[in-house]
């Protein structure tokens, strides 16, 4: 079962993380980026290895 809690708040962190970054020109963006859509699939990715951790 997704704990969808858990994954909005790494999303929420994931997100602010980016935008920092982005602002401090870390990292390059172009018009059609979508901070969103990427902060999404990091936070998946961190909360499937989170779960493994946990199994393991």
């Amino acid at each position: 079962m997704v704990n969808y809690i858990l994954l909005y708040k790494i999303k929420k962190k994931v997100k602010t993380m980016l935008k920092d970054k982005i602002g401090m020109g870390e990292i390059a963006t172009t018009p059609s980026s979508c901070i969103d859509c990427l902060a999404t699939d990091i936070s998946w990715e961190i909360y499937y290895l989170m779960k493994e951790k946990d199994e393991a």
